[in-house]
């Protein structure tokens, strides 16, 4: 009896940890994982709106890893991640005749969905002089930037950018001096102008680079006034082939990659393009290292700070959007993520301002819509709206 009674508990002892480690396997087994890969700029987003999504869907996973715009429209046209991210419309990529995309397109019934907008901004490093104060470089009221962009400079700022000398509006070495604001003392115009520009730009250009796309392929300065510059100065921007006029530093797609080329080299007189997320995640950095920030000049006069809603209200419009681009025909879960958890304002608007960007409009959520519902493939949506785009049309 006492044999039979230990045997009964040497088998018990051993199904225990059989039992505990069957249900954890089974527990795990039945988790689905999405898996989101792309651009760098969406990546912070996508984590930070997970975090209470996944409290409430206790069976799902999701990853979320970087590799850029470009790497995020592969990778979800070959079926290799379930949500594409991309901080810049993926339409240009997917049509363009030399891949295969665009069929891959069709095949997989790819939708992109637009979740909020981003503003591209300009960060500098003044040089070091007791006359430049805090609140000149990191204005929190509009009319306090040192430095700014506006109507009369836009032209030549983005000639620094592609680095030739072959328009009449920036012939020689740029300074930071050639966009202070007109409200400042002549005595802090005058250490400007003493202080070279290097422009920090994207290798690759807007092929690229969503940073990129935005400053100059989708902006607004593109659509209507980009005959002013010259062919070249264009396709700078385009494909990445910048002049040597003067000194340009070429970085890595990614805003942190080129934020790190920028910071550690430290040199006065330094500028580049971010997005607005970027700078709002890493404010206290720029604040503490003394950098600034361009404001934009409106047809007021009014010199604008950099949040998005003054943005796509200005003249240059350099914002772009976050987009998710998923196949239709393979639902994992990402499709109930992304439209009732993403394009919920209610639950995403104070994540969104707190992270640098902004909602959608509802008409830019209709335009996403046929039928009244979100799971229409950009194509079958394209025939219809023949706007050269996917996601949400931008007004």
């Amino acid at each position: 009896m006492k044999r039979w009674f230990k045997n009964t508990l040497i088998s018990v002892a051993c199904l225990i940890p059989l039992a505990f480690v069957v249900g954890f396997s089974t527990n795990w087994s039945n988790k689905t994982t999405i898996t989101s890969v792309g651009s760098s700029g969406v990546k912070p987003f996508i984590e930070e709106l997970s975090k209470d999504y996944l409290k409430s869907h206790k069976s799902i996973d999701i990853t979320v890893d970087a590799g850029g715009s470009g790497f995020g429209i592969d990778q979800v046209a070959d079926g290799f991640t379930n949500i594409g991210n991309a901080s810049k419309n993926p339409y240009s990529s997917v049509i363009d005749p030399k891949n295969e995309l665009e069929q891959k397109w069709r095949d997989k019934n790819i939708k992109t969905y637009t979740v909020a907008w981003e503003a591209i901004c300009l960060v500098y490093i003044p040089p070091k002089n007791s006359l430049i104060t805090d609140e000149m470089l990191f204005p929190t009221d509009n009319n306090k930037s040192m430095l700014s962009v506006s109507e009369s400079t836009i032209a030549k700022l983005y000639q620094a950018f592609s680095g030739f000398a072959d328009d009449s509006y920036m012939n020689s070495y740029p300074s930071l001096g050639d966009f202070a604001s007109e409200y400042i003392d002549s005595s802090i115009i005058s250490i400007l102008k003493n202080t070279k520009m290097i422009p920090y730009v994207r290798t690759g250009g807007s092929l690229t680079s969503g940073t990129a796309a935005s400053f100059y392929e989708y902006s607004r300065y593109k659509n209507f006034d980009s005959k002013k510059l010259s062919s070249r100065t264009q396709k700078a921007f385009e494909v990445g082939n910048y002049g040597s006029n003067w000194k340009l530093v070429q970085t890595d797609e990614a805003n942190s990659r080129a934020w790190d080329m920028f910071s550690k080299s430290n040199t006065p007189g330094s500028v580049v393009y971010l997005s607005s997320g970027f700078i709002a995640q890493n404010e206290n950095l720029i604040r503490k290292n003394h950098y600034g920030v361009f404001g934009y000049q409106g047809s007021n006069s009014t010199v604008y700070s950099y949040t998005v809603e003054n943005m796509q209200n200005s003249n240059y419009d350099w914002c772009r959007p976050l987009n998710l681009m998923t196949s239709l025909d393979s639902d994992e879960g990402q499709l109930s993520f992304i439209e009732n958890f993403l394009l919920d304002d209610a639950k995403t608007k104070d994540i969104w301002n707190k992270m640098g960007a902004a909602t959608l409009t509802q008409n830019q959520k209709n335009s996403m819509k046929k039928d009244d519902s979100y799971k229409i493939s950009d194509f079958d949506l394209h025939d219809v709206r023949l706007d050269e785009s996917f996601g949400a049309i931008y007004e």
